[in-house]
């Protein structure tokens, strides 16, 4: 696993290394609105799923393509992608962009003649814990995340285990915003946050790069949790000053 460190270079997020050449071509070109390549695009967000990858824009390419055409709309592939999207950045705009594209759950339904609710039921479930990640409640989100409604079981039962590693993904980006705010974390706090036992999270800690002190965790040094004073000159010269004197006459 890599050093959880917040990110400086965005090039993984726009152009992920790991994206075919021939899906960067197409959803760069004009057939990125073909809906005959729906089959294609919706093969490679199941590849994702499956190896771990996440490829933002050939995703949004997937629900712009709904958007022009919605009787090819699979409620399936849509809840994929909010997932994905959920699971891959807690401050991005990645799932709002994703949803941003989406039309209300019962429009979709109708428009391909289902009567499969987990669209309507999950849609509003995943859009909370989506805020609940943004505005960074940890506690709050495995708590709902964790929880016996109808929604979260459809979520853990029906779509997660389709997913290589969602519970690992989701500790590392929370991780990574902890690591932006944080030098050094009690272990306690951090088992919460994570949803991580007091034995677990150690080796955790050790996982991710971080090095366990005692009861608290020592997060590598990454130019957001290590504030330096700073000094500022400004050099005002008398022109401008008697220009500034001047126009307070007025």
């Amino acid at each position: 696993m890599a050093v959880a460190v917040p990110k400086k270079n965005l090039s993984e997020w726009h152009s992920p290394s790991t994206r075919p050449e021939v899906i960067h071509e197409l959803i760069h070109g004009v057939d990125r609105y073909n809906p005959t390549n729906l089959p294609f695009m919706e093969e490679y967000l199941l590849s994702q799923i499956k190896e771990g990858q996440y490829d933002l824009f050939a995703n949004l390419a997937v629900l712009k393509l709904y958007q022009f055409n919605p009787q090819h709309s699979n409620p399936d592939i849509i809840i994929h992608i909010l997932i994905k999207a959920l699971s891959s950045t807690v401050h991005g705009p990645d799932f709002n962009l994703s949803l941003g594209l989406l039309r209300e759950p019962t429009a979709i339904l109708h428009d391909i003649e289902s009567d499969d609710e987990a669209l309507t039921i999950l849609m509003p479930y995943l859009t909370n814990l989506h805020e609940l990640i943004r505005t960074c409640q940890f506690t709050k989100f495995w708590k709902e995340f964790n929880g016996e409604s109808e929604a979260a079981n459809i979520l853990k039962t029906r779509y997660l285990p389709s997913h290589s590693t969602p519970i690992d993904d989701l500790r590392f980006q929370f991780s990574l915003s902890i690591a932006s705010c944080f030098s050094t974390i009690s272990l306690n706090q951090l088992s919460r946050w994570l949803n991580l036992s007091s034995s677990e999270v150690g080796g955790y800690v050790e996982k991710i790069g971080w090095n366990v002190e005692g009861d608290k965790a020592v997060v590598p040094k990454n130019g957001d949790n290590d504030v330096k004073a700073g000094v500022v000159k400004e050099n005002v010269q008398l022109s401008q000053l008697t220009k500034l004197v001047a126009a307070a006459g007025y």
